[in-house]
């Protein structure tokens, strides 16, 4: 039996389960119904499974097989308050039937599927491959391979290291008319950080592609009353870690400089783990874009260009931890992500097919790799390379 009878065998449970998810449309760390669905399914393919995984109740790791090479597969499941609006349940689709494919072929090495909570950054488990790649969960897997729905096909990844904080600010209140001296204004001091914050772009230089966003979460309650509390959220981006580590020092100093200023006391919390820049491996993308174009698939080589790097995504952190290739599914054309267009084209009833593409073009990449020392060997060269 080949790659494309398997597809053909599993092709509506597969469907069905990215149908599923994406109905469940459950936001980050709470993907309790969709990590459940993902491992009742994987366990009745023979998988043995670990949940909860590394303290993280809705992630879980999957294996099939012994010995080794070990390829990682990486699942999301997370949605947004918009639903599916990232096309996660593609990418739980993809990944399961990556992994069921796979196991129809391999005769020694290991199947491992990483079941990974909220990719977008909410709740506790936020940036869960970060989490993960911290703790040594791929110290013995050989290669890892990655997929996102995007608007073209594309093999290969760039990504803007990416920080997340909340900035609370604690006042006093008091009548805004008949006593505001005896109050502290916490709004003042966040408007005064917000705007501050904004002009500390003149730092980065063009080369390191800063991003600064920022939203007022809590304002006050009433307009008579002086806010005793504002918070607002701050998400900084760069193409360069070591330049964010230190930006956001140099923030973080300047929040608590003002807020000193007011009279207020000034909270700092770190909503998720920081977000590295992407490191690509040529060789495994390299294998990806060979196998989608014997599909006929003209795919961008995002490794070769010279595009610049404009969202961010936990499997960076990945690609620093262990070789990683990555693979984006056409699910449309010239759609925003995180958009209602984008949720639409997510559906599986849409997408569909070209799901079915890219668990073919995945499936036979790996196996090519699995079964190539050579292969492997060049692999591991450039990641230890650092190229």
């Amino acid at each position: 039996m080949d790659i494309d009878s398997i597809i053909i065998q599993h092709k509506n449970s597969i469907l069905s389960i990215s149908d599923k998810i994406y109905n469940f449309a459950e936001l980050g760390s709470r993907e309790y119904k969709s990590s459940t669905l993902m491992m009742d399914e994987l366990k009745k393919e023979g998988f043995t499974i670990v949940n909860p995984y590394m303290g993280m109740d809705t992630a879980f790791r999957a294996e099939y097989g012994v010995g080794s090479p070990v390829v990682g597969i990486l699942m999301e499941y997370d949605a947004l308050p918009n639903g599916h609006s990232c096309g996660h349940n593609l990418i739980s689709a993809w990944a399961y039937g990556t992994a069921i494919v796979l196991k129809n072929f391999i005769s020694s090495g290991k199947i491992v599927v990483f079941g990974t909570p909220s990719e977008e950054g909410i709740g506790p488990y936020a940036g869960s491959k970060a989490i993960m790649a911290k703790s040594g969960a791929f110290n013995n897997v050989d290669f890892v391979i990655g997929m996102h729905p995007d608007d073209r096909w594309a093999v290969g990844s760039k990504a803007l290291a990416d920080s997340e904080m909340e900035f609370i600010f604690h006042g006093r209140s008091a009548h805004m008319a008949a006593s505001p001296c005896y109050g502290i204004n916490a709004l003042d001091a966040l408007v005064t950080t917000y705007s501050a914050i904004n002009n500390m772009r003149d730092l980065a230089k063009g080369d390191k592609n800063i991003v600064v966003g920022m939203v007022i979460r809590d304002g006050g309650k009433a307009s008579n009353v002086v806010p005793d509390r504002a918070a607002m959220e701050v998400d900084l981006r760069s193409s360069d870690s070591s330049f964010l580590v230190e930006f956001i020092e140099k923030i973080k100093k300047l929040a608590k400089g003002i807020s000193d200023g007011y009279g207020t006391t000034l909270e700092i919390k770190d909503l998720m783990p920081m977000y590295t820049e992407y490191k690509a491996n040529r060789v495994i993308d390299g294998v990806l874009y060979d196998e989608l174009e014997k599909i006929g698939i003209d795919a961008f080589n995002i490794d070769d260009s010279d595009e610049t790097a404009s969202g961010s995504t936990d499997e960076a952190n990945v690609s620093l931890a262990v070789p990683t290739g990555h693979i984006d599914l056409k699910i449309g054309t010239g759609i925003p992500g995180h958009s209602d267009q984008f949720r639409e084209a997510a559906n599986p009833a849409r997408a569909g097919e070209n799901l079915m593409i890219a668990i073919r073009a995945a499936s036979s990449a790996i196996l090519k790799i699995m079964q190539d020392k050579q292969r492997l060997n060049k692999i591991k060269e450039e990641f230890d390379n650092g190229k």
